[in-house]
This record gives C-alpha cells, sequence and structure tokens, in this order.
C-alpha cells in the first residue's frame, strides 16, 4: 500500500507540473479585461519609488485597496515587455501555491487520497480557473487563507503563520480578516504563547501601513478602504447589484452542479462525524458572510471552493480506507481518470490552443493613440455609461463608481492621462479651452466634438481627434 501511496504523491506532483504549464501557456494572450486586470495592470504601470505605498491610478490617488496587487504587476511588467504577459505574469505562482496547500490540509485531514483528490478537483472548478490567470486580488486572498490554513496545521513558526494571513489582508484590505476566521479554530488547539505570538506578528506585518495611511491621507483612506469597499457593500447593494438572497446558493448550483455540492456535503459532515470541523466551519462561514451582506459578486465565494474540494477529497479518503486492499489499485484509476478529466477541462477552459486575440475596439482606438506624443485624452463616455450614471441611487454610489468611464483599459492602453466625462457640454468647454489635446468619442457623439479637432483615426463606434495645431496656437 505505501508503494501504491507514492505512486499517488507522484502522479499529483506531475499533474501540478502540467497544471503550470497550462495556466502559463499563452497566459498574455487575452487583452486585459476591463475592469479589474487593466486598473490592476494600471497601478503597476505608475509605480515607482514615491508610489510604492501609496499606490495612484490615472494619476490620482489609489487606496481602495493595500499596494500589493501594484507590486505585483509592476514586478511583473519589468521582467516581461509584454504587457498582458507581464501583469498576469505572477497570478500563477499564487495559484500554485493554493493547489499546494490544500495537498498539505488534505493530507492532514484524511491523507494521500484526500490532499490528491482535493487538489485534482479544485483545478475542474470554473471559477477557479477563471481568477488563476486573471490580475485579481482573490486568488492572492486564496493563498493567504490556504497558506495559513496549512501552515497551522503543521505547527510553523507563528511568524510564518503571521505572514500568510497578512498576505490575505494586503490583498484583499479588511475582507482579508476572512483568513483569521476561517483559521481560528485551529489556534483553539495550540498554545497561549503560539496564539500571542502569531497576533503579535500578525499586527507588527499589518499596522504600520494601515496607520501611515490614516495619519498621511485621512479620509481619503478610511472612506475608500474601509466606508465603502467594506461597510458599504456588506450594507447596500452597490452598482445595481441587487441579485437575491439566493445568489451564492445559486451561483454554487450552477458552476459546480448538484454532484458536485453532494458528494462534498457527504465528505463535510462524514469529517464532522469525525471530529475535523475546520472544512464544514470553512464552508457556512463565509456562506452566511456573503448571503447577509448586500452586494454580491460571483468571485466573492471563492473562498468556499477550497473546503468544498476537502469535503470531497475526504469523501475519497473514506470509502478508500474501508474497501478491500485488492480494490486499491482501483482507487488509483479513478485519481488518474480525474486528473486526466481536470486537465481537458482546464485546457478546454483555458482555450490552450487558440492563439490569436483581438483587441475591442475602444482598446484598439487606445493603441493608436498612445502612438502620439500628446499627454491626455479627453474620453466623452459612451451613452449607456452617462444613462447609468444618471439613474444610479446616490446611495448605491461608491466615490468610484464612475471615477473609471465604463472603460479603464482606456488609460493603460493609451498610456496618457485620461479625463473621463460624463457631462458633453463640460467636454466640449475643457477641449474648446485647449486643456486636452486628444479626444475619444463614440459614434453617436461626434457631434460633441468642437471645431479645431482633427479626426485621425476611426475603429468601429470610436472616433479619436487631436487638436489641430493651427487652432491650438489662436
Amino acid at each position: 500500500m505505501t508503494l501504491k501511496l507514492n505512486l499517488l504523491k507522484t502522479i499529483t506532483g506531475l499533474f501540478l507540473f502540467v497544471v503550470s504549464i497550462l495556466l502559463y501557456h499563452n497566459l498574455g494572450r487575452d487583452y486585459l479585461y476591463d475592469w479589474d486586470e487593466s486598473i490592476y495592470a494600471q497601478l503597476g504601470v505608475e509605480q515607482s519609488i514615491s508610489t510604492f505605498i501609496t499606490p495612484t491610478w490615472n494619476g490620482g490617488l489609489w487606496l481602495e485597496k493595500p499596494p500589493l496587487i501594484a507590486h505585483i504587476t509592476s514586478l511583473g511588467s519589468s521582467i516581461s515587455s509584454d504587457p498582458e504577459l507581464g501583469a498576469r505574469l505572477f497570478i500563477p505562482v499564487f495559484t500554485i501555491i493554493t493547489l499546494v496547500s490544500v495537498y498539505v490540509i488534505g493530507g492532514h485531514y484524511g491523507g494521500t487520497v484526500a490532499a490528491s483528490v482535493a487538489t485534482i478537483i479544485l483545478i475542474y472548478f470554473d471559477l477557479f480557473i477563471g481568477r488563476s490567470r486573471s490580475v485579481n486580488t482573490d486568488i492572492l486572498l486564496l493563498a493567504g487563507i490556504t497558506s495559513a490554513v496549512a501552515l497551522l496545521l503543521n505547527n510553523a513558526k507563528p511568524y510564518l503563520v503571521a505572514l500568510a494571513l497578512a498576505l490575505a489582508i494586503f490583498a484583499k484590505g479588511p475582507a482579508g480578516l476572512l483568513a483569521l476566521i476561517i483559521a481560528a479554530p485551529l489556534f483553539l488547539n495550540k498554545s497561549k504563547k503560539y496564539f500571542l505570538l502569531s497576533i503579535f506578528y500578525f499586527l507588527l506585518f499589518t499596522i504600520p501601513w494601515h496607520a501611515y495611511q490614516f495619519f498621511e491621507n485621512g479620509a481619503d483612506f478610511y472612506t475608500p478602504y474601509l466606508l465603502e469597499q467594506v461597510i458599504r457593500r456588506a450594507t447596500v447593494p452597490i452598482e445595481f447589484h441587487l441579485e437575491s438572497r439566493w445568489f451564492y446558493f445559486e451561483h454554487l448550483y450552477r458552476d459546480l452542479g448538484v454532484g458536485i455540492l453532494l458528494t462534498a456535503s457527504i465528505g463535510l459532515i462524514l469529517a464532522l462525524m469525525q471530529k475535523k470541523y475546520l472544512p464544514l466551519w470553512w464552508v457556512l462561514f463565509p456562506l452566511a458572510l456573503f448571503t447577509l451582506a448586500k452586494t454580491r459578486l460571483s468571485w466573492y465565494i471563492l473562498p468556499v471552493y477550497p473546503a468544498i474540494a476537502l469535503g470531497i477529497g475526504y469523501l475519497f479518503s473514506y470509502l478508500a480506507s474501508r474497501v478491500n486492499k485488492k480494490y486499491s489499485l482501483a482507487v488509483i484509476v479513478l485519481v488518474i481518470g480525474a486528473a486526466l478529466q481536470s486537465l481537458l477541462h482546464l485546457s478546454r477552459t483555458t482555450e490552450f490552443s487558440r492563439s490569436i486575440t483581438t483587441y475591442p475596439d475602444h482598446i484598439k482606438i487606445a493603441s493608436i493613440l498612445s502612438e502620439l506624443p500628446d499627454s491626455s485624452i479627453a474620453y466623452l463616455v459612451s451613452s449607456s455609461e452617462r444613462t447609468a450614471e444618471a439613474i444610479l441611487p446616490q446611495d448605491q454610489r461608491l466615490s468610484s463608481s464612475f471615477r473609471y468611464g465604463g472603460a479603464p483599459s482606456v488609460v493603460f492602453y493609451s498610456k496618457k492621462h485620461v479625463a473621463f466625462y460624463y457631462n458633453y457640454n463640460e467636454f466640449a468647454r475643457d477641449l474648446s479651452s485647449n486643456i486636452h489635446p486628444l479626444a475619444i468619442v463614440t459614434e453617436g457623439d461626434i457631434d460633441k466634438v468642437p471645431p479645431g479637432y482633427l479626426l485621425i483615426a476611426k475603429v468601429g463606434s470610436y472616433y479619436a481627434y487631436q487638436k489641430d495645431s493651427l487652432y491650438a496656437n489662436r
């Protein structure tokens, strides 16, 4: 049996190796999507010595989250000259950290079978795959949660546990406290000294940045960082997010299917009967928390996915321990089959064979303007975006709700400062005052461009204009 368990470990190791290849294959193929990808990538572009602690976006203070994601995209961009690849370069690293951590956790709760199955199943989940190759903070949070749990289960040094918990905070801000809450039951089995040291190091790692921002930027820090991104999102359905109370249950049903959910539930209950409380707590607390919160987005529920995978892994382990030894080879075959199916699903989901991507029209027009030496662009947002701004109730807004003009990728791909206009009278006035040498409008708004601007490019329904030098000198 030991030989077969070693074979299972080898299979899982090979599986993770192939997953790494699939995650990195054509990683820079697709353009950076609105919203998060292009916003976080631009944070990295603007990072310098002066913005290392306090990031900026489009030249303005940006404190919706800590600067970790800016550091990651900046570092990737310094390594790769390809803008899309550079921005995403380190995201799969956090995916692999999460998978390895789940393997360690599974091994603790159900041995090698549980570890292998949980790791293989997790990469089969579509939401997890979707966040594994795109620029986002959710996969960073997941790496912080899973690594903290794995380190606690292995009695790691308190400062290492604190580092993992700090990773969650610097990924998602106050929402990163979810890592501490999920891991909390494990501290009950630790000594008081271990717990206090872990909390001490955690505060040591996290307090300085927060204290600096509080005293340096005051309301400009805690309003977007805490009051809006956490409290407001929890208490108000912001920006048209009026999903039903059962949104996350419906999402899990659509994304995972009844078979996965039933299998995971049985495994979690079996683990609970064996006094293994953490996996069920890991599912129930985030599910309850996000269900009670008013703003609901599908990726918020990502933290429960590792626990669901662990439930399935535990069920396999439970069944494998009760079959005759002569059937143990069948378990290996089932795991191999699951691994191949997960790899096939990953390759299909990431479109492994596709090598060409086409920029959407607004990114094409921004890329054209990036070749010009002018420093700023006046962007009259689309009529649909202006309508959204007009009808969104005040109590459902954040200070950043319309900061990005519905197309933050224009800033990244134009490589210029972009002024987003929702009032076309102000747009025309500022152009007439020679404030912006370049302008972008959509097809229905070409009459809003004042005299003195020449059409220099048209892509689909997007039009780019440049100030006529004869008018500029008047």
